[in-house]
């Protein structure tokens, strides 16, 4: 069983693997890894949705198996924050229209350098990014 905080260093280290397979020249795995980083990073939002000593209906929990990066973020109750975080950042909307075309099936791809770092720099960008935005939710 994964804890909030697991999920949360799983984020962190996936996307630091991400970084070193790309400078590698492992451009197709840094991308895929760099997606599971923002996936895991809303299952940590999501986390927190767990109360104790309550059974969550099966419908949520089966939703969270997932990994479209959209349904996520939805089911992190985020909607709302980000839609308010697109309007007023542009750059941040941008990031999130690159990082949102992830997903699983991403393993089965062949990825050239430039799309991985702009997948990357979509999720790591200190100002803009997708991650740092997730985190301030964590």
């Amino acid at each position: 069983m994964l804890t909030k905080i697991d999920l949360e260093k799983l984020a962190e280290m996936r996307l630091e693997d991400a970084v070193l397979l790309l400078s590698a020249g492992k451009a197709s795995s840094a991308y895929y890894l760099a997606g599971y980083s923002i996936e895991l990073a809303l299952k940590a939002c999501i986390s927190k949705l767990f109360q104790p000593n309550v059974i969550p209906e099966k419908g949520f929990v089966s939703a969270i198996h997932t990994h479209s990066l959209d349904t996520l973020l939805k089911l992190a109750g985020l909607l709302p924050q980000f839609n308010d975080a697109a309007k007023s950042d542009a750059q941040f909307a941008a990031c999130w229209g690159i990082v949102s075309k992830w997903d699983e099936g991403s393993r089965y791809e062949f990825w050239d350098p430039i799309s991985a770092a702009t997948l990357i720099q979509a999720i790591r960008d200190p100002a803009h990014g997708v991650f740092q935005w997730v985190k301030m939710h964590w």
